[in-house]
């Protein structure tokens, strides 16, 4: 195993006052500069030629006018010391800090210089680091999204894009969006590691609103609408199907991804296909639903478990991650995929005392993670927080059982009638749903008027 590196806080905006050095990695690297990074007035100063020259722009210098200008692939970005107006292919921006000479080095602003050329910037106030995740970048990036009481993970390499699951019906949007916004428009692959609906839900959106390529999916099926939604995308775009078996092996650039496990079962949970992806010295391990049975038949087919990062099988439940197991694969970091106060308990306490001593990220409390990797060592961060080391404390046992008030059956006073009055809401839905089936494990019931009030539009799958 490599030194894990574990960061967090991932934000879109740099708020610290004053100058301070910070760290400053480009898709997984240390960006080596003979002046350090440094925020001033709330920004992060870079040397010029290096960030231009990491991002692969040619980078040209007017020492008249004290003018950069960098190209690539059709953009052009010039920046003037001390001028606080930036152009990019000759539209001006105003910058809140112009470029200026610090130890004699010219340093500009490295998120408009990323962001102008296409790169993405995550700043991670705790530990002063910024990192920059390019377009096209050659090493491993892996993206726990949040998506509530379900799974969704983006893994990118060499331009090229997998993503595992989908989350709900309701989240089918929002995981579109964010791929989107992350420059997945077309996927190599798209997994739906088993057909239950908080993994496979919003993978009919997905298939028919992006390119997508190839379609894995297990040797199991489901007599559920979410899952024929899937099958009617795939034959509606053509998307060839592949159904893998263990050992089965797939490229991601230079990432190559190993079906760990891949089995019919009578539980759908355990029909996962399990995946480990390994980029250099790096390994990430995804488990699905996977449970202990899996996990067992795993560890007696000798298959290399060793990973760097468990994505944790089953959202942190009971039912997986043995102790055996955990032992094989002796991660340095863990990512527990969950809803905030979800009805089932997850991750339950027994597996994060297991997990005790090893950093546990979660999407119910840190929101999207997002781990990079440059083949030896591994930076983790999030949209908020920091992983946890030890597990919490159990809740203490009530002294007495809590009293249910009496329920009474009251007659429909809708004025709409035929139209249920209860329907079903997920955290980040844009829809409400009449089936809760539809909506997924982590919807909650509310009102018709408390969805529309808020904005929310019917689902047109289970729309009356």
């Amino acid at each position: 195993m490599k030194k894990l590196w574990i960061s967090a806080l991932l934000v879109l905006s740099m708020l610290l006052p004053g100058a301070f050095a910070v760290d400053l990695y480009v898709d997984g690297s240390a960006l080596q500069t003979d002046v350090e990074p440094t925020i001033i007035s709330g920004r992060t100063l870079v040397p010029l030629r290096a960030i231009f020259e990491a991002l692969d722009a040619e980078v040209q210098w007017d020492g008249a006018s004290r003018t950069a200008t960098a190209q690539k692939e059709g953009t052009t970005v010039q920046v003037t010391i001390d001028d606080t107006t930036a152009y990019v292919n000759g539209q001006a921006s105003t910058l809140d800090v112009p470029a200026q000479l610090i130890d004699e080095r010219t340093m500009v602003p490295a998120r408009f210089v990323s962001e102008a050329l296409s790169a993405r910037v995550l700043w991670d106030g705790p530990a002063q680091t910024v990192y920059v995740i390019t377009a096209d970048h050659a090493s491993l990036v892996v993206e726990y999204l949040d998506v509530g009481q379900a799974d969704s993970i983006l893994l990118s390499c060499g331009g090229e894009y997998m993503l595992i699951d989908a989350g709900n019906n309701a989240d089918g949007d929002d995981v579109v969006r964010y791929l989107r916004e992350s420059g997945a428009e077309q996927l190599k692959y798209a997994v739906g590691t088993h057909p239950h609906a908080d993994h496979i839900g919003g993978m009919d959106d997905v298939i028919n609103d992006l390119s997508v390529e190839n379609v894995l999916l297990p040797n199991a099926t489901a007599n559920t609408q979410t899952y024929r939604d899937v099958l009617d995308a795939i034959d509606s775009k053509s998307v060839p199907v592949d159904v893998p078996e263990r050992g089965d092996t797939y490229f991601l650039g230079n990432a190559q991804i190993t079906v760990v496990a891949a089995q019919p079962a009578d539980d759908l949970n355990n029909t996962s296909i399990v995946l480990r992806a390994v980029y250099g010295d790096t390994a990430f391990l995804f488990m699905g639903d996977a449970e202990a049975e899996v996990e067992s038949m795993i560890l007696r087919s000798g298959v290399t478990v060793d990973s760097d990062v468990l994505k944790v099988g089953h959202h942190g439940s009971d039912t997986s991650t043995t102790d055996a197991f955990l032992a094989a694969v002796s991660p340095d970091a863990a990512v527990i995929s969950c809803g905030a106060g979800n009805s089932y308990g997850h991750p339950s306490q027994s597996t994060l005392e297991k997990l005790e001593g090893t950093p546990v990220w979660r999407t119910d409390l840190n929101g999207t993670i997002i781990a990079m990797t440059d083949g030896q060592t591994v930076h983790i961060t999030a949209e908020r927080g920091t992983a946890a080391t030890e597990a919490p404390a159990a809740p203490a046992e009530p002294d007495s059982p809590t009293a249910v008030p009496p329920t009474t059956d009251e007659p429909d006073t809708s004025d709409d009638a035929g139209i249920p009055s209860t329907v079903y809401v997920t955290p980040t839905g844009k829809r409400y749903h009449y089936d809760p089936d539809c909506a997924g494990k982590n919807a909650t019931p509310a009102t018709l008027h408390e969805a529309q009030s808020r904005g929310l539009t019917p689902c047109q799958k289970c729309a009356a």
